[in-house]
């Protein structure tokens, strides 16, 4: 495969995994911005630090409005995570290698980028429908992978479609726990009250398994368990770097040289820091050195692949 359609796939599928999560963590926060509760708008915060490219100024203005911060994050293009612009550019990595995806994923990609450029959703989010607005989005970013998983051939292509997609995953959940931890001070021996950790566990998709999963009041230990160690969380840590090695290794096969040994051995040394580690560990070095070394492992491995497979300067 050429270094510039697997690099076209790869950001293709970034841009719409940075969509998605946008999209979940929008909504989660503006259903709880409605609520008068005492965490109902501390979160608004850390997804303009994390989306936005607005001054520290700006910032502090858009987050007492959710209102308008949820328009910024979605319409302003000189925001480059805004939503908008990430379609755009999601469609323009899918048009350039048209070739090696689906036609059912071309359509559902179009069909993605159609409803953000439409006025009338705009005008929706303008008026009292903020919410079903973000869902209907939601919806189709939700059909963009189940479409992409039933029709796409398991092939190179979709190696580096999936790497694309776990790596922004697991970026993510590092980032926005980091900041959820931070305001506790990254304690772990406390136990902050459920009702803050639940825009985080809500913007994972992770508030159901938790009630299933964790029965102690030990809040703040189990969150850190669950996005860090737990194997059946899909957005946990070490599920996405189990996921990233699963692919890594479909992609090394057929580039079997000195540098794609050498990326190989850099995943490993990431992935044990995971797999071997446990609330102890995390303990011992504290959480927020061991939440910052992942984000920094895992930016590193990630310009590795980049300069072996898209050939960056």
């Amino acid at each position: 495969m050429l270094s510039r359609i697997a690099d076209a796939l790869f950001w293709q599928s970034r841009y719409l995994e940075r969509t998605d999560a946008l999209l979940r963590i929008m909504y989660t926060n503006y259903a709880f911005s409605l609520d008068k509760g005492e965490f109902s708008h501390r979160q608004w915060q850390h997804i303009a630090q994390m989306f936005s490219a607005a001054n520290e100024q700006m910032i502090a203005s858009l987050e007492q409005e959710p209102a308008a911060l949820v328009q910024h994050l979605v319409y302003d293009v000189i925001n480059t995570n805004a939503i908008r612009v990430m379609v755009t550019r999601a469609r323009e990595n899918a048009r350039g290698a048209q070739d090696h995806i689906t036609k059912e994923v071309w359509e559902q990609i179009n069909h993605i980028y159609h409803l953000i450029n439409n006025p009338l959703l705009q005008q929706r989010m303008a008026r009292n429908e903020t919410l079903q607005a973000l869902q209907q989005l939601t919806t189709q970013l939700t059909l963009y992978n189940g479409v992409t998983d039933s029709t796409m051939p398991r092939n190179a292509g979709w190696n580096f479609m999936t790497l694309g997609k776990f790596i922004e995953r697991a970026i993510i959940t590092i980032d926005l726990s980091d900041r959820h931890f931070g305001e506790q001070g990254y304690e772990l021996q406390e136990s902050t009250d459920i009702l803050y950790w639940r825009s985080l566990l809500f913007s994972l998709s992770g508030y159901e398994l938790h009630l299933k999963t964790y029965r102690s009041t030990s809040y703040n230990a189990n969150i850190a368990d669950q996005i860090i160690f737990n194997k059946q969380f899909t957005r946990s840590v070490i599920y996405c770097l189990d996921r990233i090695g699963f692919y890594l290794l479909k992609v090394i096969s057929t580039n079997e040289t000195e540098e794609a040994n050498k990326l190989k051995r850099s995943f490993g040394k990431l992935h044990s820091a995971v797999e071997y580690a446990d609330l102890d560990t995390i303990r011992s070095i504290g959480l927020d050195r061991y939440l910052k070394q992942l984000k920094d492992d895992l930016l590193q491995f990630n310009n590795q692949l980049s300069q072996l497979f898209f050939s960056y300067s």
